[in-house]
């Protein structure tokens, strides 16, 4: 197996980053009215009686998609990196298809932060095949592990303000209206 750098770089910096997070004075406020939530180290997924636990790792060591956003929040231009929401639900098994189209299109997906903040988001809009925005699961803020987002986020690229990015998303439960074959 060939090792790739750039992967043992960020495999050592998510490694590093609950360290970090010890290691600093209490931030407070990240800004005006936003508490700072806890860090979550891992992502629970559930969708249809299965359930599994990726890690930081787990999530680092996936294709990494790169966006840039506008957060309405800091009023600042933000790049974040992670794998597509769409792939991260391909692992416990939601894959869209030309068979699941129905699935997906009576899905919805519950993102839970590790502050109990939730969020939903329909299945469709978070496919590529139906979508034209992007839904990223980031792991990294400008190159960096993401510590004022409680390491892990939910973060999209198509609402006008970022009430639906999730900062420390510990779960992600996807709920079908589909009929069971």
């Amino acid at each position: 197996m060939k090792l790739n750098p750039q992967r043992i770089v960020l495999t050592t910096l998510l490694a590093l980053a609950p360290i970090a997070l010890r290691a600093q004075a209490p931030m407070g406020n990240m800004h005006e009215g936003t508490k700072v939530v806890p860090p979550s180290r891992s992502l629970a997924l559930s969708f249809q009686g299965k359930s599994i636990t990726l890690s930081l790792t787990d999530l680092a060591n996936m294709a990494q998609t790169t966006i840039h956003v506008h957060n309405g929040h800091t009023n600042a231009e933000e790049t974040y990196s992670g794998p597509l929401l769409s792939e991260v639900l391909a692992k416990i098994g939601l894959v869209s298809n030309a068979e699941t189209h129905a699935l997906i299109l009576h899905s919805t997906i519950v993102a839970t932060g590790s502050d109990h903040y939730f969020v939903l988001y329909s299945g469709a809009e978070t496919q590529p095949d139906f979508s034209t925005g992007k839904v990223i699961v980031a792991v990294m803020k400008s190159g960096l592990p993401d510590q004022e987002g409680g390491l892990i986020q939910l973060i999209n690229t198509t609402d006008a303000k970022p009430a639906r990015w999730v900062h420390g998303l510990s779960s992600i439960a996807v709920m079908s209206l589909a009929p069971q074959q």
